[in-house]
């Protein structure tokens, strides 16, 4: 019996140890996340005082190059959009950057991401300790993982975008963009048809413009270039704008030479620079209201 009682007691002293060592070296490495130049740990610590916010997927990175916008505009411009990030997912993080950031001028969302649910929550739950609205979505998507990274804190920060986190430690990721061209087995495929957005996306999008315009904040629907275009681009767009009531810019057919494309669906920097000079020249940055700053 003291055998027993004795190991019983070992055995509770060890899980102590293990879940208070999970605790303290979780909030370490996350005073250490929140420190980062990357993307979200800069949105989380609050503090961006960006007039142009970009939305949207992996699309929404490699077609608004920030440095160009800047060069191109005078405005400061902040791309908030990841790879596979779908609409629902943008909406989180959208009010997210409205709860701890300056309210931009203007907001820029690539609509690409409407058709897709996308990955990026099992990454997301990195930050999900700054944020109920990702801690909703990750719960949903992943119930299981769920429960054991609320057991066990550290295992939120294993993933991909703590390892971002620590390579842009030092220096913004504002410059990621494609640099490679288009390689030659690519450049003669046939249009596709695209797949069409998805409700509980386009929910999630009006939901974002109605927050936005709640705020002032003026707001700019764009489809971005594809080499080839989709042939159902001018439906998808006219989906979009149906229920969104705003109008799509649609750039999906603008850039046309393949030197400026990294593959199919993504542009280079010699492509977003374009592109964002086609959308500049139309207009798509001026904004005919400027909210007052203080």
């Amino acid at each position: 019996m003291k055998d027993a009682r004795r190991a019983s007691i070992w055995f509770i002293a060890l899980i102590a140890v293990i879940v208070a060592g999970d605790r303290l070296l979780s909030w370490t490495l996350s005073r250490v996340l929140v420190r980062s130049q990357f993307r979200y740990s800069r949105l989380y610590r609050g503090g961006i005082d960006a007039q142009v916010l970009i939305l949207g997927d992996s699309r929404g990175v490699h077609s608004f190059y920030v440095p160009a916008i800047e060069e191109l505009t005078r405005l400061r411009a902040f791309n908030a959009s990841y790879n596979s990030m779908s609409m629902r997912i943008a909406e989180a993080v959208l009010m997210d950057y409205l709860d701890r950031n300056r309210a931009p001028q203007l907001a820029i969302i690539e609509v690409t991401s409407v058709a897709f649910e996308g990955e990026l929550t099992s990454e997301l739950r990195t930050y999900a300790e700054f944020s109920p609205r990702l801690s909703v979505l990750y719960d949903e998507a992943h119930p299981s993982a769920a429960i054991a990274g609320r057991a066990f804190h550290l295992l939120n920060l294993n993933s991909g975008f703590y390892l971002e986190a620590l390579h842009y430690m030092r220096r913004s990721d504002q410059d990621w963009i494609n640099h490679s061209a288009m390689p030659p087995e690519l450049r003669n495929v046939a249009p596709a048809q695209w797949q069409l957005p998805t409700p509980s996306n386009l929910a999630a999008l009006n939901r974002m413009i109605a927050a936005l315009r709640s705020r002032g904040v003026e707001v700019r629907l764009v489809l971005a270039p594809y080499r080839p275009a989709p042939s159902n681009m001018a439906d998808f767009a006219q989906i979009v704008g149906r229920s969104s009531g705003l109008p799509v810019w649609n750039y999906s057919g603008a850039v046309t030479d393949p030197e400026e494309f990294a593959d199919t669906v993504h542009l280079n920097e010699h492509g977003s620079r374009a592109l964002l000079a086609m959308m500049k020249r139309d207009g798509l940055f001026g904004m005919t209201e400027h909210p007052p700053r203080f």
